[in-house]
């Protein structure tokens, strides 16, 4: 296993496998595939309708999964160019899996309660004077299946190689200062969350933006404190799978 420590990232920024580009492709990438997928879906599969851009949108944790191909695509390639694979990123160990899925699990209800639902909360009532609108799922059997199944293991594999492994720590070398790396990651990390989906709606946009910092930063420090991915993943997992959950009994539970 390839150390991703920044010692050695160190070493390959010196001997030039590591530049800028990278780690500015990275920050930028994942929002601008969201808004070209969202528009090719609804270009595609929604032509016609009355508002395929909001139909498309509800359809992105299905989409979603070309944004992430998309990522590791970018991955392999930087991976490669610092003459390193793309599971060296993430520093997994079959030592020490069982321990940080554990650690993932244990820090999971905390962080959730004090990072996701108690921030998404406020926001809500700051933004929108009461708890935020929930959106419709807009999603099929199958389609809503592949959200709770599929779309969140992956999702979280690409989205925490993309921003904790492989760009948090690049931007620590490059800027020489941690603080800077974690502030400018975690903007950049928050604004994807505004485009998913992207709405022409003030509110909408900030509220995901908002929202989605506390979370970010907490799992910049536990990645910076750990410099492994595995307990990330658990994490960002079961958090995405509770979302999925509540999104789909939150209209059983209004029609009742």
């Amino acid at each position: 296993m390839v150390d991703n420590s920044a010692t050695e990232i160190q070493k390959r920024v010196a001997a030039g496998r590591i530049t800028w580009v990278g780690p500015l492709i990275m920050l930028v990438a994942r929002s601008v595939l969201a808004v070209l997928c969202q528009a090719l879906v609804a270009t595609v599969f929604f032509r016609g309708s009355v508002d395929a851009w909001e139909e498309a949108g509800q359809w992105w944790r299905v989409y979603g999964t070309v944004i992430d191909v998309g990522c590791i695509a970018l991955l392999v390639w930087l991976a490669r160019r610092e003459g390193i694979r793309l599971f060296d990123l993430g520093s997994y160990s079959r030592k020490h899996w069982l321990r940080d899925v554990l650690i993932g699990l244990g820090l999971f209800v905390p962080i959730f309660v004090l990072t996701m639902l108690l921030p998404g909360t406020i926001a809500g009532f700051v933004i929108y004077g009461g708890p935020a609108p929930t959106p419709a799922s807009g999603l099929p059997v199958l389609g809503s299946l592949y959200a709770l199944i599929i779309w969140p293991i992956i999702w979280a594999f690409a989205e925490d190689n993309v921003y904790f492994s492989y760009t948090l720590p690049r931007l620590e070398v490059l800027t020489g200062r941690t603080w800077s790396a974690v502030v400018v990651l975690s903007f950049f990390a928050a604004l994807q969350h505004s485009f998913l989906p992207f709405k022409l709606e003030w509110q909408h946009f900030v509220y995901r933006f908002v929202s989605s910092v506390p979370i970010i930063v907490v799992l910049c420090l536990l990645y910076l404190r750990q410099r492994r991915l595995l307990p990330i993943h658990v994490i960002h997992w079961a958090g995405n799978v509770i979302g999925i959950i509540m999104l789909m009994i939150a209209p059983a539970a209004g029609g009742n």
